[in-house]
């Protein structure tokens, strides 16, 4: 009996001193440095990582306007968008003559702004008590987005093309559900 716990004692100071050094084994650092997986979103809706030697995120890209004095830059931009949210209809019955009472009304929502071709978000701003909005943007072709309630009103999504030195004029119409 005395041998085997003898025996048994030695071996559980085998194991205890093999992980001993298997632990205290110093560990050698990658080489190199490690940043974060995070994203930023870029104005022109790309995203950049973080990189170099202090995990600075990289520069977003320009995007070129024609400014003032002729030269390139990136905000504000001399082109967008402009126009109003409207909610209706507001009566449940149409009269002819159409009753000025029963006219859309202005809508203050939020509205986001997507480039057309990513799909990504560009700007969100929300429309004022009069309904009326106004993005500065670059040229390009864009999907406007007023938010609705969950299920009324509902408003329709509307494409647009912003040319230079030009505001495209869009009005978002919200459906009420009242027929």
């Amino acid at each position: 009996m005395n041998s085997r716990l003898l025996v048994g004692g030695v071996a559980f100071v085998a194991v205890v001193v093999a992980l001993w050094f298997m632990n205290s084994t110093p560990v050698k650092a990658p080489v190199g440095q490690y940043c974060t997986m995070d994203a930023k979103l870029c104005t022109d809706g790309s995203y950049v990582s973080r990189s170099g030697p202090n995990c600075e995120f990289a520069q977003c890209p320009a995007v070129a306007t024609t400014t003032s004095g002729g030269g390139r830059g990136i905000l504000p931009y001399n082109s967008g968008v402009k126009g109003s949210v409207l909610l209706g209809p507001t009566c449940p019955v149409m009269r002819d003559p159409p009753d000025p009472g029963c006219a859309d009304k202005p809508y203050e929502t939020m509205i986001t702004v997507r480039r057309a071709s990513s799909g990504l978000t560009f700007a969100v701003k929300k429309s004022n008590v009069n309904g009326t909005f106004e993005f500065s943007l670059p040229p390009g072709q864009y999907t406007l987005s007023a938010s609705g309630g969950k299920m009324l009103p509902r408003c329709n999504d509307e494409n647009v093309t912003v040319e230079a030195s030009n505001y495209a004029t869009v009005n978002i119409s919200c459906d009420t559900g009242i027929h």
